[in-house]
C-alpha cells in the first residue's frame, strides 16, 4: 500500500481519533506501562502521529515515530508536532535506531503492512531493551465479524482476511524473537455515534482495504450503507472490538546491533 500516492490526503480526517478514544487507549496502555518514568517509546509505522503525541503527553515520554511514507511524515509534522516527538524514515524490518533504544513500542493497525513478520519481530526485539514492552493494537484474520463496515464492503473484508495475520502467527513470530505475550485484551471502541456518521467517514476511503477495492465496489458499498443508515430509526453507536496484545522482551535475550 503506497500511502504517498493518495491515502495521506484523507488519513487525518478519515482516521481522526476523538479525545475519548485516545484516553481509552492510553488507559489500556497505562495498565501495563508503569515504569520507568519518562520512558522512550517507539511508535512503529506512526503514520500521521495519531498516537505519538498522546504517548508523549500521557507518559512524559520521548517518542520516535518511524514511518516509511514521506507524505505521512509531513502530515505528522503538520498535525502532530511536539517537543518530545520526532518522526523519522524507516520500516518495521529496518528500524534506524540503536539496539535497546526503547523502553516500549506501540504498533497500531500496522502488522498487515509488514513485508516480513519474522524480520519485523526481530527488529523490535533488537531495539526494545531487555524487560521492555511491545504493544500491538490490531485486528486479526478470523476475528473480523464484529466490524460493521464489512457488511457493506465484502471485497474489503476479503482483502483483510488475506493479508492480516492470525493472532497465533503473530505471537509465534514474536516468541521466536524473544518477545513473550503476557496479556491479551479486547478493547471496545466507539468508532462513530451512528451508522450515518460511520458512513460519512467510510466514504473517505481512509482505510487501506477500502483504498484497494475498485471505485465500482466502493460506490456499491456506500450506496448499501446509506440505505441501511436511512432505515435506522433509532441510531446506535458503531462499536469496534480491537485486540491489544502485550509482549515482554525476555530479559535473557540480547540482540547485537546491525553492522
Amino acid at each position: 500500500m503506497d500511502y504517498d500516492e493518495s491515502l495521506h490526503q484523507t488519513y487525518v480526517q478519515g482516521r481522526r481519533l476523538s479525545a475519548e478514544k485516545v484516553d481509552l487507549w492510553m488507559d489500556a496502555l497505562a495498565t501495563h506501562l508503569r515504569s520507568p518514568a519518562n520512558p522512550t517509546i517507539l511508535d512503529l509505522r506512526s503514520g500521521v502521529g495519531r498516537f505519538s503525541v498522546p504517548l508523549a503527553e500521557r507518559f512524559g515520554a520521548t517518542v520516535v515515530g518511524v514511518e516509511p511514507s514521506a507524505k505521512m511524515r509531513q502530515q505528522a509534522q503538520a498535525n502532530g508536532a511536539h517537543p518530545r516527538v520526532r518522526y523519522i524514515a524507516g520500516t518495521a524490518e529496518r528500524i534506524p535506531t540503536a539496539s535497546g533504544a526503547f523502553d516500549a513500542a506501540l504498533l497500531s493497525m500496522v502488522v498487515h503492512h509488514f513485508q516480513s513478520l519474522p524480520d519485523a519481530c526481530g527488529e523490535l526485539s533488537r531495539v526494545v531493551r531487555a524487560g521492555g514492552l511491545v504493544f500491538v493494537r490490531n485486528s486479526f484474520k478470523g476475528r473480523l465479524d464484529p466490524f460493521r463496515f464489512y457488511d457493506f464492503f465484502p471485497w474489503a473484508r476479503a482483502i483483510d482476511e488475506a493479508r492480516l495475520p492470525a493472532m497465533d502467527a503473530l505471537t509465534s513470530a514474536c516468541r521466536g524473537a524473544g518477545l513473550n505475550c503476557i496479556a491479551h485484551e479486547t478493547v471496545l471502541q466507539e468508532d462513530d455515534d451512528s451508522l450515518r456518521s460511520h458512513c460519512e467517514r467510510i466514504k473517505l476511503r481512509a482505510l487501506s482495504s477500502l483504498a484497494l477495492i475498485s471505485d465500482e465496489e466502493s460506490d456499491q458499498g456506500v450506496e448499501a450503507m446509506e440505505l441501511a443508515a436511512e432505515a435506522e430509526t433509532e441510531p446506535r453507536p458503531v462499536m469496534a472490538p480491537i485486540d491489544l496484545l502485550v509482549f515482554l522482551k525476555d530479559p535473557c535475550v540480547t540482540n547485537p546491533g546491525r553492522p
